[in-house]
C-alpha cells in the first residue's frame, strides 16, 4: 500500500507532474516549491482528483526551511517512503563574465540543495522508522556535459557521483538513493536555449515530453530498483541504466611514486618488527572442542614461510584481545556442525590482534614495512602471522586500546548503526555496560544524543560508567533493576543492548518500549554452562503488544564494513572523543592466554582484556601501559 511521498520542486515541470501522479495512485504528497501559491495550485488539482496532498513553502538552498519542511512532512503523516529532490535550475549568462554571479546560484540549487536534502531526508526516514527510496533529479549532462552550461553539467554530475559514492552506505539504513538523468525535456528549464535547439537538431529528435518525464521517474521510485541506480531517460523516450565504464587509462609518463616503491618504515616499531624475525611462530590452538579454554587448547610452533607469496604480509603481533566468544570458538560453535568442527582440528585460536608489517610480499603496493595494522582473523593468538594484505587494516599505532576498538569497537559501532538503527533523542540500555563492548555503545549512543542507561556490578564500574557519560547507571549488585526500570522509565527503553542472556534478557525483554528494539549481541552467563538453550515463554505474545522486535547481531556478517568503522574509530580515540578503558590485569606472553580468558570470564575484569603477545615492545607503548 502506497506510504507517503515528498517532492521539491513541485510546483512545475517533472516534480509537478510526478506530484500528480503519485497522489492518483494512493500516496500522500507534500508539494514543496520556492511560490506559495504555485504549491497550493498542486494541491487543488490534487485534491480536485480526489487525491490527498498538503503546500509547503520551502527554498531549498535554505537548509533551516528544508528541514521545516520535512518536519511539517512528518506531521501530517507520520512516515515519510519516498523523497524526490527535483528542484533546480539552468544556468544562465557566461561563466567568464565576471559580472555573472548567477552560476553560484546554479551550483547552491543543483547540488549543495540535493546533498542537504538527502541528508534530511534520511534522518527523516530513520525518524519514522521508514524504509525509503531517495531520488535526486540530475540530468544526462553528468554523462554528456555541455559546454554552454559548464556549471550545471558539473553540478549534475557530482549530483550522480553523489548517488555512486553515497549509495552503499544508505542502504545500510534501508534506504535506496537512486537518480534521474533525463535528457532535454520541454520545461522552462530548457526552452528557449537556442544551444539544446542546435543540440536537438543535430540528433534529429524532438524535446521529451514532460508526461514521459514523469512517467520515468515514477517507475523509477515505485520500482525495485538497486541502490545507486543512474536511469538515463533517452531523448528517444527510451529508459536505460547508465553503466559506468572501467577507467581506459593512458600512460602519460612513469614517474616512481615513494607510496609504491617505499620498503621500509623508520621508527622503534619497524626497528622492533624486523629484528630478527624467526624461521618459526607460536600459536594458540584449539586441539578438543570444549568451552573449558585452557582444556581446549595448546601452544604450539610452526615454521613461517621462507618466501612469501604476491599479496601477503607478514606481521608481528603486539598484542591480542580477549572475548567472550572465545569459549564458543573453542567448543567448535561457530562451525556449522560438531563434525566439520572436529575435522578442523588443530585450528587457531583468538579472533583479533594488533602488529607491525615486518615484510611485504611481490606485488603489494599498499602496506609497507613498519606501518601498523590490525587484523580481524581466526587465529589470532599468534606472535607472527602470514596474510593476505588487503586483510591488514591500518590503524594509528599498534596499542593496546586499537585492540579494543577491533570486536568489541566494531560491535559497538555497527550494531548501533545496522541493528539498532540509532538516531537521536532516544533512550537506550546497556547491559554489561562496563565491559569491551558496552564502554563504546555508551560513548557512541551519548555522542548521538541519546539517553543512555548503563547496567554494571561494581561500584568501581558505576563510576567510570558516569565518567563515559552514562546517564543513569544501575548497578545490580545493590540495585534493584527491575524496579528502577519499572518507576524511573515506565515508557520502555526504544533500544537495549543486550550481552548476558539468561535473567537479564528476560527483564530486559519486559523494558521495551513501543515500537523497541532489543539488540542480542551475545549470551554470556550462558556460554561457561555449554550455551545451552533457553525457552522465553510468552515471546511472540510480547513482542506483538508492544510492535517491538529482537534482532540478534554478529559481527562477522559485516565485514565489508569493517575498514570504515575502524576509520572513524581511530580518528575518534586520537582526538580524544572516545575513551578506551582497558582491564588492568596484565598478561604478558602466549601461555598467559588462557589465564586472560578465565579472567574475563570471572566476572572480575573491568574494561577490555588484553594480552601482551611479544615479551618486549618499544619503550613508547610499554611505558603508556
Amino acid at each position: 500500500m502506497p506510504g507517503s511521498a515528498f517532492i521539491t520542486g513541485a510546483g512545475s515541470g517533472i516534480g509537478r507532474d510526478l506530484a500528480m501522479r503519485l497522489a492518483k495512485g494512493g500516496w500522500r504528497v507534500t508539494v514543496a516549491d520556492i511560490l506559495q501559491e504555485t504549491s497550493e495550485k498542486v494541491v487543488g488539482e490534487i485534491q480536485t482528483a480526489g487525491g490527498r496532498a498538503q503546500a509547503v513553502c520551502c527554498d531549498v538552498v535554505n537548509a533551516s526551511q528544508q528541514a521545516t519542511a520535512f518536519e511539517q512532512h512528518l506531521r501530517a503523516y507520520s512516515t515519510l517512503e519516498v523523497v524526490c529532490l527535483n528542484a533546480g535550475i539552468s544556468e544562465k549568462g557566461s561563466f567568464l563574465d565576471q559580472d555573472n554571479q548567477n552560476w553560484q546560484k546554479t551550483l547552491d540549487i543543483d547540488l549543495t540543495a540535493a546533498l542537504i536534502g538527502v541528508r534530511l531526508a534520511a534522518a527523516a526516514m530513520q525518524r519514522s522508522c521508514s524504509k525509503g527510496v531517495i531520488m535526486v533529479t540530475a540530468s544526462a549532462a553528468a554523462f554528456f556535459p555541455l559546454p554552454y552550461a559548464p556549471v550545471y553539467s558539473a553540478a549534475k554530475g557530482g549530483l550522480v557521483n553523489f548517488v555512486r559514492a553515497f549509495a552503499e552506505p544508505l542502504s545500510r539504513r534501508d534506504i535506496r538513493l537512486l537518480a534521474f538523468c533525463p535528457q532535454f525535456i520541454s520545461t522552462a528549464l530548457a526552452e528557449g536555449v537556442a544551444q539544446i535547439q542546435d543540440t536537438l537538431r543535430g540528433l534529429k529528435e524532438e524535446m521529451l515530453t514532460v508526461d514521459r518525464a514523469g512517467e520515468a521517474a515514477q517507475m523509477l521510485v515505485e520500482g525495485d530498483y538497486k541502490p545507486g541506480m543512474l536511469m538515463f531517460l533517452h531523448q528517444s523516450g527510451r529508459i536505460f541504466e547508465w553503466q559506468p565504464q572501467k577507467p581506459n587509462l593512458k600512460l602519460l609518463k612513469d614517474m616512481p611514486s615513494t607510496g609504491v616503491k617505499r620498503q621500509h618504515g623508520k621508527g622503534p616499531w619497524a626497528d622492533w618488527a624486523t629484528h630478527q624475525i624467526p624461521t618459526s611462530c607460536q600459536i594458540v590452538r584449539v586441539v578438543r572442542l570444549s568451552h573449558e579454554f585452557r582444556a581446549a587448547t595448546e601452544l604450539h610452533r610452526e615454521k613461517l614461510p621462507q618466501q612469501l607469496q604476491p599479496g601477503q604480509v607478514l606481521v608481528r603481533r603486539a598484542w591480542a584481545g580477549v572475548n567472550a566468544s572465545d569459549v564458543n570458538h573453542s567448543a567448535g560453535r561457530y562451525m556449522s556442525s560438531t563434525a566439520e568442527a572436529q575435522s578442523k582440528l588443530p585450528y587457531g585460536a583468538g579472533f583479533e590482534a594488533v602488529g607491525v608489517v615486518a615484510g611485504v610480499g611481490p606485488s603489494v603496493t599498499d602496506v609497507c614495512i613498519g606501518d601498523a595494522v590490525a587484523e580481524m582473523t581466526f587465529g589470532g593468538f599468534a606472535d607472527y602471522a602470514v596474510l593476505p594484505a588487503r586483510q591488514a587494516l591500518p590503524i594509528p599505532h599498534p596499542g593496546p586500546e586499537m585492540v579494543a576498538l577491533l570486536t568489541s569497537g566494531l560491535t559497538a559501532s555497527i550494531g548501533l548503526q545496522v541493528a539498532g538503527r540509532m538516531t537521536t533523542k532516544q533512550t537506550i540500555l546497556v547491559t554489561a555496560a562496563a565491559g569491551g563492548v558496552g564502554q563504546f555503545v555508551v560513548q557512541l549512543a551519548k555522542q548521538a544524543g541519546n539517553h543512555v542507561v548503563a547496567t554494571c556490578g561494581g561500584a568501581e564500574k558505576a563510576e567510570l560508567l558516569k565518567r563515559l557519560g552514562a546517564d543513569r547507571v544501575i548497578d545490580y549488585h545493590k540495585d534493584d533493576l527491575k524496579a528502577i526500570l519499572r518507576k524511573e522509565y515506565p515508557k520502555g527503553m526504544d533500544i537495549i543492548w543486550e550481552s548476558i542472556g539468561g535473567d537479564m534478557f528476560r527483564t530486559c525483554l519486559r523494558a521495551l518500549a513501543q515500537g523497541g528494539r532489543l539488540i542480542v549481541i551475545g549470551m554470556m552467563s550462558q556460554y561457561s554452562s555449554g550455551w545451552k538453550q533457553e525457552e522465553v515463554k510468552g515471546l511472540p505474545e510480547l513482542l506483538l503488544a508492544r510492535s517491538a522486535c529482537v534482532t540478534g547481531f554478529f559481527l562477522l556478517h559485516y565485514t565489508r564494513l569493517f575498514r570504515e568503522h575502524l576509520g572513524r574509530l581511530g580518528r575518534l580515540v586520537t582526538t580524544g572523543r572516545l575513551k578506551v578503558h582497558l582491564d588492568g590485569t596484565r598478561f604478558r606472553g602466549l601461555k598467559s592466554v588462557a589465564d586472560a580468558v578465565e579472567h574475563l570470564h570471572s566476572g572480575k575484569s573491568f574494561g577490555k582484556v588484553v594480552v601482551q603477545l611479544a615479551e618486549a615492545l618499544p619503550n613508547a607503548i610499554s611505558s603508556r601501559v
